[in-house]
């Protein structure tokens, strides 16, 4: 029997190597594929320092062209609070001005516009040229006018509505 054992323990030494190399060959397997989740999480993690480093960058610039903006807005918000300030001492002024200033505008109105109108010089053409006449018109012209003008006068009666028209 010692033979026996002999070779049944040898059997069970092959069929404990050939389980020892199959469990090797999925272990070499899960390595291979462990690597390769390990690459693929590093290329993952290099894309993301990459994504990380670039939205950082453009953050920076951002932040500095805010910056900007807002130094810009500051200034220009400063101006336009001077020019406001000018514009209500001009207004302010301009009111004090119009104040006294009416009783100088219609003695300015109560002037004869001819005065003015003398002081401009005439046109050489206008200087030589020989003034006509007018023309007398019949009284007979100017009297019909006015008998029309009268006879158009009429043709409408006023009532109490707009309705009652002739």
């Amino acid at each position: 029997m010692k033979g026996k054992d002999k070779e049944s323990t040898a059997k069970k030494a092959k069929d404990r190597v050939l389980v020892a190399e199959r469990a090797h060959k999925d272990a070499s397997k899960k390595a291979d594929a462990a690597e390769e989740v390990a690459k693929q999480a590093k290329t993952a993690l290099k894309k993301a320092k990459k994504e990380f480093k670039l939205a950082n960058k453009t953050a920076r610039q951002a932040r500095g062209e805010a910056d900007d903006a807002r130094a810009a807005y500051d200034k220009a918000a400063k101006r336009a609070a001077k020019a406001e300030t000018k514009l209500g001492n001009a207004r302010k002024k301009l009111a004090s001005k119009q104040k006294d200033k009416p009783a100088v505008v219609k003695e300015v109105a109560e002037k004869p516009a001819p005065k003015a109108k003398a002081t401009a010089a005439p046109h050489k053409s206008d200087a030589r040229k020989k003034k006509k006449a007018p023309k007398p018109r019949p009284k007979v012209a100017a009297a019909s006018a006015a008998e029309d003008s009268a006879a158009t006068e009429d043709s409408f009666v006023l009532g109490d509505s707009g309705a009652e028209l002739q």
